[in-house]
């Protein structure tokens, strides 16, 4: 199973150990909190979901780092839901320090995700949601091919109401036609 997967500008990739992903969370807590309210992973939480198999064997999700080419440096996190041999479908996360927006570096990483995911999983459908005051996290689904399927309702809590998630999914007969899986370089 390929773990790694290259783009022009990104890689998505195992974190290389605690420092890094305690790093990364850290940078990226308060962008994260902005859309989705008051979530807050304590320190002791994160390095206990690290232990076992660097994020890439959780019980809930797994994730990857995300890291600029140009830099070497992992600026966010692509996550996906926990997956096993009888699931045919799951979901997929990307966030990105906001130092970083802009430069199609969430976009390429989730486009890297859909590889990984229906290249070794025998899913038929990805699905990701998002707030609706999230405008660039929209254009960025859709313009890796995910299409609005809908919303969830009373899934998203925050400054004490309740809000609807527009809820987008891929099917793996639509990620066939995509142009990425031409280009990527899987492995190291």
């Amino acid at each position: 199973m390929q773990v790694v997967y290259t783009g022009e500008r990104t890689r998505i990739r195992p974190f290389r150990d605690l420092d890094e992903w305690m790093k990364v969370q850290g940078a990226l807590e308060s962008n994260f909190n902005e859309f989705w309210g008051d979530w807050h992973w304590a320190e002791a939480q994160k390095k206990k979901e690290f232990e076992p198999g660097g994020m890439l064997s959780t019980d809930e999700y797994s994730c990857f780092a995300i890291e600029r080419l140009d830099t070497g440096e992992a600026v966010g996190f692509e996550e996906y839901g926990a997956m096993n041999a009888t699931r045919t479908n799951t979901w997929l996360g990307t966030i990105i320090a906001r130092e970083h927006w802009g430069k199609g570096f969430g976009r390429e990483a989730k486009l890297l995700n859909l590889c990984y995911l229906f290249e070794n999983y025998p899913i038929e459908c990805v699905w990701s949601d998002t707030t609706d005051e999230h405008s660039r996290a929209k254009a960025g689904l859709e313009a890796c091919g995910l299409k609005l399927a809908g919303k969830h309702y009373g899934y998203l809590y925050k400054a004490g109401k309740l809000y609807p998630s527009p809820c987008y999914r891929i099917l793996r007969s639509e990620w066939q036609s995509l142009p990425i899986r031409q280009s990527v370089k899987r492995g190291h």
